[in-house]
């Protein structure tokens, strides 16, 4: 089958609920969606991918999911406790890793907290040895209750960053031990709070725009009310960029239904 294609280029989408925002981006990339083929060793397919960007101006306004989408409200529902309070089941998924693990429990090392202009090896073991006597501390950082602890402080901050990538592990992936795992999809949350609302802007590496997006944007924007909740302000706009957002060729009839 052959496919026209078109230039590959940033996609931009709007929606008042993020029912409407996916239904708008679903049409979009169904008809300005650049043809790709990707090449993996769980999936070999053409898609439509693009960078896309979608904003909600009202995250919590109804429909929070479109009738069209490929999930229910209570497994959306339960993906987003999974992440805020983390999940009565062993993973909230098929992957290794949970963005709750990541986000609430996100493994960091105090040796690399203090050592950030340190970039020469005999410099790294000398500040290792002062510090620890050799040992690399970690602890568990909640990077959610530090993020409302800091706006309590100071609702102008803006370095106020959610991360879940772990450099070390996260970009090994042709390596024995990565062979048939995967990294976090989800890369950045950065909230903001501005006119006394909690913004929310995500960024992605890869999203399945038809069969996953409704459930992740769903769940991220109910971390967002939950941390708005918290800090006692309303909700804001919810802005999510995937730097390659896909429909599978699969789905493209059930995609073009939208």
């Amino acid at each position: 089958m052959a496919h026209e294609n078109v230039p590959y280029q940033p996609l931009i989408v709007k929606g008042e609920s993020l029912g409407q925002a996916w239904e708008n981006a679903v049409r979009t990339m169904m008809q300005h969606g650049y043809n790709r083929f990707v090449k993996a060793p769980e999936y070999q397919t053409m898609t439509k991918d693009s960078p896309m960007f979608l904003t909600v101006e009202n995250p919590m306004a109804s429909p929070r999911l479109s009738p069209k989408a490929p999930i229910t409200q209570s497994m959306a529902d339960e993906y987003a406790q999974s992440i805020i309070h983390g999940h009565t089941k062993d993973k909230e998924n098929s992957f290794e890793y949970t963005y709750y693990a990541r986000l609430r429990h996100y493994p960091d090392c105090l040796i690399r907290a203090g050592m950030p202009h340190i970039s020469d090896e005999h410099q790294t073991k000398e500040y290792v040895h002062k510090v620890s006597q050799g040992k690399c501390i970690v602890q568990r950082l909640d990077q959610v209750e530090e993020a409302i602890k800091i706006f309590r402080k100071d609702p102008t901050r803006r370095t106020v960053v959610l991360h879940t990538w772990i450099p070390l592990r996260d970009l090994a992936k042709f390596t024995p031990e990565r062979i048939d795992t995967s990294s976090p999809c989800l890369v950045i949350m950065h909230p903001q709070v501005v006119e006394d609302k909690l913004h929310m802007n995500v960024v992605m590496k890869t999203n399945d725009l038809y069969s996953a997006w409704p459930g992740n944007a769903y769940a991220f924007s109910a971390l967002q009310k939950y941390m708005a909740d918290q800090l006692g302000i309303g909700v804001g706009h919810y802005t999510h960029f995937s730097v390659s957002m896909q429909v599978y060729e699969e789905v493209y009839e059930a995609a073009r239904g939208v």
